[in-house]
């Protein structure tokens, strides 16, 4: 745990290195000790502050609301964790839920990447057989004073009082869904300091990653506590498994860990969709190492095994099934497979036949030709059998330049835009100025891990820029190279008075050193040309100094490979060297152990790093950026702790009052309406309805069917009796919001939209972003949006002259601040409703099958029958006619 700087190499022979001490060997070596004793203490009370610090700045939401669950698709998590405390993991990917996305249903086990609901469930029973006792924390009393400075200073994150027992103890599964995103954000804070670690070899750099990854609004916005999403729990599992990947490939010994890769990323697959992003992270890094000559039976290894393991996983998964050997997404790592296995037999074939360099490299040749050809084969037989599945539309829609999608749907969310620059300044913030800082330190020791860490930051800011939610991706490698710079700092800082200490510095290596020849057929040669090299000691110094050079083993070869990129970038770093003067590299290195071993030299970089900290801590601008900047990320930790279902408003005294009309609204529902009561609404509050009103909704965040949403928009959006003539068929009740801030008015033109791309009579397909309903300049709404149910059941009373037809929809609760508005729908066809709750009349995919498909009533037929089926842009390999917004966007876009 002691500072240990990137470049240090650690000395060959003990009389070399250290430097003339100030203080005998005798006095020096337990000061030493001590130092390093010390530095191991506050690395580890820093390491605890950073933690807790990550689960602090996450508890805002629960301290004000308490422990209410998020938004929207939390909503769903939430009900969906119940369900399996409840009724297993059999039943659990078994479950068809018929309150959701009435009338048709949804398969929810096929659905659902349930790691979040696992984890949930899991720690629920773990902490079932926990006795609810308070647990002793001996390190705690030691702190007091030192928290006590901190908050006198001003320092944030510090526990008041700072308890030395904690209350553990059974928790019910809401509670411990609202925790799980405090928890893991420190969880995943400690992962990227390793992941720091890896690439650097820092301590300090490890150190500081965990300490901006705990605050960086990148990493809060989707794991404040409440916020039980996806993301919570993959940001996890995204670090750990880079994290396990880079210790895999460190060293060609290392190669077991790949099996812990494997495990990490089923993890990672169980809970985010991202999981692909991970995939090919690992592939393109895998093959990255091939190009770079870096191939050895240690990666092949590795790699094989983390795609084993993590693909066998992955296909356990009931929502991803066979994509991993089917889906084009997916293809890349595992062609990088296939290619790895190529080229582990020539490598077995090279030693086993003592192949020379050239027929080394006509064996690679012939297999890979061989292999491509074999892989063409299989693909076009394939193909035409639909075996390969087509690329989804947000996927490729991360390739591609335009921002709309020719989806309305799509194009709808405010997350699925592009990010700008304020976004990035928002999220990213400081440490985003020191990543290139990072990433030139990492230059100087460009292990496997640099590489990476370079790919990770490329395909970071390309999705980020095509997606703004996807800037959470970025949070990891702006904290690990903003990291590796302040370690690196941190290092330089401390490394002089572990040296005047006795500690050994850098020591050049011998010019004539020499390793093992290549293990091939050029054994024999190699070892002629060392015999050779002996006789003729004078005849050219930068010659045997060059061929020094080459034979070097650096920490991730395993041997000199013949014959591939590594030779070539040897026979290219020859060929740079010789431009040098015979003596200069050498040089340098002496030039780099004096400083190490000149007192002189060592005593002044040791005042000068005195200085250093003085001016750091007294005089730079970082004295008051990095307080600005901690308090940002503390007021976006503020920022999207609204549980969207209530809201605090500051009063004139400074206190908050909570507006939680939403909330009492659901709540209502579930107190005043039959169980088996239906509920129309917009998707965005499907989940809301049946996690906390426990009703059956009509469409929700999943999204999965547009035209089932299109026909729900188009029905909001339409004049009231024709509205009326299809609601009775679907639902009890009607839900709007109102109020004026979030309401449904504001969204509802793209509810007209979506609507239209399916119902082309809506609007017309000469009005295909349906710009006739909406609202003028002067707030006035046009005659359509005037017409509409939506509009009728959101002003209803509020505005003069406008108010809803009673005998078709009775207003039965509006809250308390008017926001959330609640309608009966008058004479419900109640034949229609039990048609749909017979379960004859649905379509089921074998008999006694759990996967049964509801249908639309008989009655609704007719209104089905208009439906034209949506093809967007991003489905090329669906058939069918596009819509006439997909049309517009094709053509603002250059391509019709």
């Amino acid at each position: 745990f002691a500072s240990n700087p990137i470049h240090q190499l650690e000395p060959e022979d003990p009389g070399r290195g250290r430097i003339a001490m100030l203080l005998p060997n005798v006095v020096a070596f337990p000061l030493r000790q001590i130092f390093k004793l010390g530095l191991i203490l506050i690395q580890a009370t820093f390491l605890l502050y950073f933690a807790y610090a990550a689960y602090d700045i996450r508890l805002h939401a629960i301290r004000t609301f308490g422990y209410i669950i998020h938004e929207f698709d939390p909503w769903f998590n939430y009900r969906a964790a119940e369900y399996l405390a409840q009724h297993g993991l059999r039943k659990f990917f078994q479950w068809y839920d018929y309150m959701s996305w009435y009338p048709i249903g949804r398969p929810i086990g096929t659905t659902i990447y349930p790691g979040m609901q696992m984890w949930a469930v899991g720690i629920f029973e773990a902490l079932k057989h926990v006795p609810s006792t308070k647990v002793w924390l001996p390190f705690i009393p030691p702190l007091r004073p030192l928290a006590k400075w901190a908050q006198r200073n001003g320092w944030l994150f510090i526990p008041s009082p700072l308890k030395s027992r904690i209350q553990i103890g059974p928790m019910s599964v809401n509670d411990i869904c609202c925790m799980i995103p405090p928890w893991f954000g420190s969880t995943a804070s400690i992962f990227t300091g390793l992941l720091a670690y890896e690439i650097s070899r820092s301590v300090n750099a490890g150190l500081m990653a965990t300490g901006i990854m705990a605050v960086i609004p990148a990493h809060i916005m989707r794991s404040v506590g409440g916020k039980f999403d996806n993301e919570a729990v993959a940001m996890t599992a995204i670090v750990m498994t880079f994290w396990l990947w880079l210790l895999s490939v460190r060293s060609p010994k290392h190669w077991p860990i790949g099996i812990l890769t494997g495990l990490s990323y089923i993890n990672m697959v169980a809970a985010w969709g991202g999981y692909i992003f991970v995939l090919n992270m690992i592939g393109v890094h895998a093959l990255i190492l091939v190009a770079q000559g870096r191939f050895n039976s240690g990666v092949h290894k590795a790699y094989s095994l983390f795609f084993i393991v993590g693909t066998y996983g992955a296909i356990q998964i009931p929502v991803v099934g066979m994509q991993p050997l089917r889906s084009l997404e997916q293809m890349g790592p595992l062609l990088v497979f296939v290619g790895y296995q190529v080229l582990a037999f020539c490598d077995s074939q090279r030693r086993k036949k003592n192949l020379s360099t050239w027929d080394f490299v006509k064996l690679r040749i012939l297999m890979s030709i061989a292999t491509l050809v074999a892989l063409a084969v299989v693909a076009v037989l394939l193909y035409p059998t639909g075996y390969f599945g087509p690329l989804s539309s947000r996927i490729r829609g991360l390739f591609v330049k335009h921002t709309k999608t020719g989806n309305p749907l799509v194009d709808s969310v405010a997350e699925h835009q592009p990010a700008n620059p304020k976004i990035y300044a928002s999220h990213l913030g400081m440490p985003l100025d020191y990543v290139l800082l990072g990433g030139l330190v990492c230059i100087f020791n460009r292990n496997n891990g640099f590489y990476f860490m370079c790919l990770y930051g490329f395909i970071a800011s390309h999705f980020s820029g095509k997606m703004s939610r996807l800037v959470l991706i970025c949070g990891p490698i702006v904290s690990v190279a903003c990291g590796i710079w302040c370690g690196f700092l941190l290092d330089m800082v401390i490394e002089p008075f572990l040296l005047l200490l006795g500690k050994k510095g850098y020591v050049a290596k011998p010019s004539t050193a020499t390793v093992a020849p290549p293990t091939s057929g050029d054994e024999k040669s190699a070892k002629a040309k060392g015999k050779n090299s002996k006789g003729d000691k004078g005849k050219d110094a930068k010659q045997s100094r060059r061929e020094a050079e080459t034979i070097e083993l650096e920490e991730w070869e395993e041997e000199i490979r013949p014959g591939g990129a590594m030779q070539l970038k040897r026979f290219v770093k020859s060929q740079y060297f010789h431009f040098f003067p015979g003596t200069s590299l050498d040089d340098a290195k002496k030039f780099r152990e004096e400083a190490d071993s000149w007192l002189p030299v060592v005593l002044l970089r040791a005042l000068f790093s005195v200085a250093f900290v003085i001016y750091m801590l007294n005089f730079s601008e970082l004295r008051s950026e990095v307080p600005k900047y901690i308090a940002h990320c503390k007021s976006i930790g503020e920022g999207v702790a609204s549980p969207t279902v209530m809201y605090a408003v500051r009063q004139r005294d400074g206190s908050n009052y909570i507006v939680d009309d939403y909330y009492k609204g659901y709540k209502w529902l579930e107190q005043n309406t039959p169980e088996d009561a239906r509920v129309m609404a917009w998707w965005d509050y499907g989940y809301q309805i049946t996690g906390i009103a426990n009703r059956t909704s009509i469409a929700d965040g999943n999204t999965w069917n547009h035209e089932h949403i299109a026909t729900l928009g188009r029905t909001l959006t339409s004049d009231v009796k024709r509205a009326h003539n299809a609601i009775k068929h679907l639902a009890d009740y009607v839900l709007v919001w109102g109020g004026g801030q979030r309401d449904d008015l504001g969204k509802s033109p793209h509810l007209a939209r979506i609507g239209n791309s399916v119902f082309p009579d809506h609007c017309g397909d000469d009005d295909p972003k349906c710009m006739k309903f909406g609202f003028y300049a002067n707030k006035v709404p046009t005659p359509m949006m005037e017409k509409s149910l939506l509009y009728k059941l959101v002003e209803h009373n509020n505005k003069e002259g406008v108010r809803v037809n009673e005998k078709l929809f009775k207003h039965v609760h509006t809250t308390k601040h008017g926001l959330l508005r609640i309608y009966e729908v008058q004479n419900v066809s109640q034949e229609s409703k039990q048609w749909i709750a017979d379960p004859k009349n649905r379509i089921c995919d074998a008999p006694g099958s759990w996967y049964c498909v509801g249908q639309y009533p008989p009655a609704l037929h007719k209104l089905i029958s208009k439906r034209r089926n949506f093809a967007q842009i991003e489905d090329f390999n669906k058939k069918g006619e596009k819509s006439a917004y997909t049309r517009l966007i094709e053509k603002e876009k250059g391509e019709l």
